[in-house]
Formats: structure tokens, C-alpha cells, sequence
């Protein structure tokens, strides 16, 4: 060795400790972004659309902390939940599969090593979500659409278990979850069939509701995705036109109540700039329509009593002091 020298592998690990000590002391990234349409775009009035036979279960996998240096402080234990519709006639829609069985054993020992630095994560044994649609009576052979809001793993864990579904994705996410690094898990979607994803094009889709671009999944109104595309390329949420009333499937556009409330976007966005857009539009729909039900990636909205066309399992699994959690 060369007097003076420090060898590479070391003068990379120093890099990497130096890196995160410059970043550990966090630095808000506050996107204000424009205004969002003052008016919905094909309701009247309010007047949603209600598909009669729609019920929609919701489960919690698990629970992620994010590291303060990517969310600053507090950064609390949040759950990771799960969706299934029951559709009158296209059986059972999964959107977003939460954590998969290797975190119940591993924990984020599972994930990729700089992964594991930024993320803690927890399961228990038989809480995944096909695991947890058995025990609901819900089987998972009769899910004929999986939709996922983006790839990474938190969102994908037990796709496995839906063999017979078409997978739906935004255009431009597949592309680009391929590595661990980024907190995407490729061995969880690897084995789908080319043929069996479905990819959705927003470039020429419609407005509706305060979003600029939307499309209407199956043609009947019951499920309008629409796109997001700053905490991933290709992030999509749903609105759900439920008996009771529109709820919204946000994925990671809305990560919990407290990120919408603020105009910091935090280190966990792709596109700053979209984000707070999207941000910004949910905002302005809650506004204007306070009657919707958002559902964020990482949060659980008071769902009143009197909705019998949602179903929330083990409400108690919410909190983390269900969970094997530091």
C-alpha cells in the first residue's frame, strides 16, 4: 500500500459516512407549486357517480419508519396498508399489495443494504396481504387485477400470490424500478408474464375531478386512475366511486396527512415539481368536494361508522404498537 493511501473500498465507505453526515442535518425541499383548478371537471354539483355492488377492504402489512434524513424529525412509525375492491362484475381489484412475507422474517435486513439505512420496516408472520384476504374470506386466485400505485417495496410484497390477474402500472414505472438501491424489490414482479401487465397512458387522457389527466380503468365509472408521476415516473392513484361516495386510492402521491398539510416534499420524491402539483391538486379536491375519502399511501382517514361499503380489518393493526417495532 502506498504511505498516505487509503484504499478504495475504505475511501468508499468513508465517502458514503461523509455523505450522510453532511445530509443529517435535513434541509426541508419546500415546492409550493401552482394553484389547482378552482372547479371539478365532469361532476355537477357534486353529483358522483355511485356503482352499486362496490365494497372496498382495507389491511394493514406492516409498519416503515422513514430515516430523518430523508423526512426530517418527527419521522414516526407509519402503516403500510393494502386494497382490495369487490366489483359486481370483475371480481376482486387489489391496489397495492404493502409488504410482502420476507419482512415478517427479516425485517429490512431483506432490503438492499443502502435501502436498509433510510428505511426500518416490520411484519408479522401471516400478515401479508394474500395471507390476510384468506382469513377475510377473500381469495386471492379471484383477483383479476392487481393495480399498483408504484413499485416500490412496500407496495408490492406478495404479488406472487395473484397468478391470475393482469398487472396495471403508470407508463415509465416499470422502466425505472429496477434497482434495489432506489427501494424497489425487481424479484417481487420479475415472474409476470410481459403479457399479463397492463400499462397505462396518461399523455392523452382526460381531466377530471382537479386532475389533469385521467383515465377510466374498466369503462364503467367505477374506477378512474389517475396520474401522478412525482413520488415515482410513473405513480398513479384511483378514485373509487363507492354506494356511499368517491374515496381516493392515493398511493404514494399523498404519503400520509401530515406531507399533504405541508408544501415540504421531502427527500422522497422522483419530480419535486410533479409532486407538488399532484399535491396541490388533492388539495384542491378536498376543497371542493370534502365528501371524497383519501386513503394515503402511508395513513388511515376516519372512515365513518355508517360506511358499509368499507370495510377497514383490524383497525387496531394501524397503530404501531401492534407491530414489533423499536
Amino acid at each position: 500500500m502506498i504511505p498516505g493511501r487509503v484504499p478504495a473500498p475504505r475511501f468508499i465507505i468513508l465517502g458514503l459516512l461523509v455523505g450522510l453526515l453532511a445530509a443529517s442535518c435535513y434541509r426541508p425541499r419546500v415546492v409550493h407549486g401552482p394553484a389547482p383548478p378552482d372547479h371539478l371537471v365532469g361532476i355537477d354539483e357534486g353529483d358522483w357517480p355511485r356503482v352499486e355492488g362496490l365494497r372496498l377492504h382495507v389491511f394493514n402489512t406492516g409498519m416503515n419508519r422513514v430515516s430523518p434524513l430523508l423526512v426530517g424529525e418527527p419521522a414516526p412509525w407509519r402503516p403500510a396498508p393494502a386494497f382490495v375492491i369487490e366489483h359486481p362484475t370483475r371480481g376482486l381489484i387489489v391496489f397495492d399489495c404493502g409488504l410482502g412475507p420476507e419482512i415478517a422474517r427479516r425485517a429490512e435486513s431483506a432490503l438492499h443494504p443502502i435501502t436498509r439505512i433510510l428505511f426500518k420496516t416490520r411484519s408479522l408472520p401471516a400478515r401479508d396481504l394474500p395471507s390476510l384476504m384468506r382469513a377475510a374470506g377473500l381469495d386471492p386466485e379471484r383477483a383479476t387485477t392487481v393495480i399498483l400505485s408504484h413499485m416500490h417495496f412496500d407496495h408490492v410484497g406478495g404479488c406472487d400470490a395473484f397468478r391470475n390477474a393482469r398487472f396495471v402500472v403508470g407508463k415509465g414505472e416499470r422502466e425505472n424500478a429496477g434497482s434495489r438501491m432506489n427501494g424497489f424489490e425487481p424479484s417481487h414482479t420479475e415472474w409476470i408474464d410481459p403479457k399479463a401487465w397492463h400499462v397505462v397512458d396518461f399523455d392523452r387522457a382526460a381531466a377530471y375531478a382537479t386532475f389533469d389527466r385521467t383515465v377510466d380503468l374498466f369503462g364503467d365509472r367505477s374506477i378512474v386512475l389517475v396520474a401522478g408521476g412525482g413520488h415515482t415516473p410513473g405513480g398513479l392513484g384511483a378514485i373509487v366511486h363507492l354506494p356511499g361516495g368517491p374515496v381516493l386510492l392515493a398511493g404514494d402521491l399523498v404519503v400520509h396527512f401530515d406531507w399533504l398539510e405541508s408544501d415540504d416534499v421531502q427527500r422522497i420524491v422522483a419530480d419535486p415539481e410533479r409532486a407538488a402539483e399532484v399535491r396541490n391538486r388533492i388539495r384542491g379536491l378536498l376543497r371542493l368536494a370534502p365528501e371524497v375519502l383519501v386513503f394515503p399511501g402511508h395513513d388511515l382517514p376516519e372512515v365513518p361508522a355508517a360506511r358499509t361499503d368499507i370495510v377497514v380489518h383490524e383497525p387496531d393493526s394501524f397503530v404501531p404498537t401492534a407491530w414489533p417495532v423499536d
